[in-house]
């Protein structure tokens, strides 16, 4: 068996996507290109990155697994021997008459193979304080009731996506096997809610696992009244902040190393004294 990695350079991606998934495919291909420029090995980007439009034009706007998104994700990840987090797209179920569909990550390996495919399992909904509805994303999306994992150059990552972020539960059974060395999770983090807890949340699932977190985030405002916070963080195991798109669409880069990783574990044995026969 290969060696694992002992450091990888990873990349997390921000833009704002809107309705118009062609526009939306230009600005994150070039994007992944200035990030693999740069240097970068895992290039990972934000959910729903090729539509953020009307929950009317889902369907139209989404793809089978086996479509030209998924081709073109997976040649991209080959031509430059990267491994591709292709953040989240939308993805038509088969021999279903609902319209609806899901809200899927999929990752691509060195040579363009796919090694995962993650369907989000939280449906985030939000009202305003008048009771508006401002998110229902039950409405257009089907949850999925997989947790993913996948060891890709010797680490073993734990996949999940934006409002996922906020139930422990899912991470503390990505666990179970053994903690995860790295988190991606990419979302669109609404600014109501992202400028108090985005941040807070991602270095408590880095400190709770100690392990490192990869995270693009959308930025901007989509539509009228859809706005993400932006602020696609890369956290190391000890909750520090290595890598931040900031406010505006961009990449961002910092670099993983398994020493760290082992250095903060041996620093502080949490996961040694873990008692789950107590947990159920």
């Amino acid at each position: 068996m290969a060696q694992p990695l002992e450091k990888i350079r990873a990349a997390v991606i921000s833009i704002t996507a809107t309705g118009d998934k062609k526009q939306n495919l230009e600005k994150i291909f070039t994007r992944a290109e200035e990030a693999v420029k740069d240097g970068a090995s895992w290039v990972s980007l934000p959910e729903m990155f090729s539509f953020h439009g009307p929950y009317n034009e889902l369907w139209e706007n989404a793809e089978f697994e086996n479509g030209p998104l998924n081709d073109r994700l997976s040649n991209f990840a080959s031509r430059h021997g990267v491994v591709l987090f292709a953040g989240s797209v939308g993805e038509r179920p088969e021999n279903s008459t609902s319209g609806k569909i899901y809200n899927t990550q999929y990752v691509f390996g060195r040579r363009g193979e796919k090694l995962a495919k993650y369907r989000k399992t939280h449906l985030f909904n939000l009202k305003d304080q008048a009771g508006k509805t401002l998110y229902c994303e039950s409405d257009g999306y089907l949850s999925g009731n997989d947790l993913v994992t996948v060891a890709i150059d010797g680490w073993k990552v734990g996949l999940a996506t934006c409002y996922d972020l906020r139930f422990t539960d899912l991470f503390s059974a990505l666990s179970m096997s053994g903690p995860p060395d790295c988190l991606v999770i990419p979302a669109a983090f609404t600014h109501q809610t992202g400028m108090y807890h985005w941040e807070l949340l991602l270095r408590a699932r880095a400190v709770e696992n100690i392990c490192y977190v990869v995270a693009p985030n959308q930025v901007g405002v989509h539509s009228p009244g859809k706005q993400s916070y932006g602020h696609g963080l890369v956290v190391d195991p000890w909750g520090t902040v290595l890598a931040d798109t900031g406010h505006l669409e961009g990449v961002a880069m910092a670099a993983m190393a398994l020493e760290r990783m082992k250095i903060c574990r041996g620093q502080l044995p949490a996961l040694d004294n873990k008692r789950p026969e107590i947990y159920r």
